[in-house]
């Protein structure tokens, strides 16, 4: 585990060097995860490409400070078997870097309109997914397109928001059609309906949720989500300190990428995902 302290040079993406927001990264394979201290709470990131690929990582991560100490967790996806899916991945992230210039009832889903048609427009041959966190005081709205997904859960592991995949085995997977298991083995879970990138893309918008400090945030690709089971996150992330449930996810993870010829499931590929928990009373109490 290491605290975020400056630039990462092959990200092509800049931070300002201290351990708090914003930081890019983008193409980088970490060998720990990295901490953040936030103005409300504490985001650990994670980012590295597939164990069995040659090419770069093309996932892309983000952790950005808005207005009024609001905090955006986005993890994006570039979609494999298309050229620019790296460049995709990180020309949306570093979009969301910033607040829209008018203000925007919908500032998020905004601002991936309007990068989906400046792609649209300079005939960018890449797509990527997009799961991203906007996190206000106490409260949590959801933003995705795609199957990087996110996930809301109390510390004795309710699930308070998790959101659907846009694609047909996740569809048939919300509407029952599919059980979990039947999904991670389906020879087609990784085909999408819904893309930045696409003249078709949507953006699908959560409610806004109430965000309690024992609560635990992951945003993460499908590396995480197609090698375990909801109920091994939901365990592993639930109650124990960031940084151990970081290492767990990334081991877990890493060791299913590496046998695949188990029960269990296992689909090497990028992997890249976001922890997020506000501060108790007790920590912003300071020393």
């Amino acid at each position: 585990m290491r605290r975020w302290n400056g630039c990462d040079r092959e990200s092509g993406l800049t931070s300002h060097a201290s351990t708090r927001p914003p930081l890019s990264l983008s193409g980088v394979d970490l060998d720990t995860p990295i901490v953040l201290a936030c103005p409300s709470g504490e985001a650990v990131v994670f980012t590295h490409r597939s164990p069995l690929a040659s090419k770069k990582n093309e996932d892309a991560v983000g952790v950005f400070c808005w207005e009024n100490d609001e905090i955006l967790l986005a993890v994006a996806d570039g979609v494999g078997g298309m050229p620019g899916g790296e460049a995709a991945a990180r020309r949306v992230i570093e979009a969301l870097a910033q607040l829209p210039v008018e203000p925007q009832d919908d500032p998020v889903g905004s601002l991936l309109t309007q990068v989906n048609q400046s792609m649209l427009a300079d005939d960018s041959t890449g797509a990527t997914t997009i799961s991203a966190l906007r996190i206000g005081g106490h409260q949590l709205t959801s933003h995705h397109a795609g199957d990087s997904a996110s996930l809301v859960i109390g510390k004795r592991g309710k699930i308070k928001l998790q959101t659907s995949c846009h694609s047909p085995v996740g569809i048939a997977l919300a509407s029952g059609q599919l059980t979990e298991r039947q999904a991670l083995f389906h020879n087609k879970r990784h085909l999408l309906s819904n893309m930045v990138g696409d003249a078709g893309l949507w953006v699908e918008q959560s409610a806004s949720i109430a965000l309690s400090a024992s609560d635990t945030v992951v945003v993460a690709s499908d590396g995480l989500w197609d090698n375990l089971f909801l109920s091994e996150v939901i365990e592993l992330a639930r109650k124990d300190p960031l940084e151990t449930v970081a290492g767990q996810l990334v081991d877990l993870a890493r060791q299913r990428m590496a046998t695949p010829a188990t029960p269990d499931p296992a689909k090497p590929d990028d992997l890249s995902f976001i922890l997020y928990r506000m501060h108790t009373i007790e920590d912003s109490k300071g020393p």
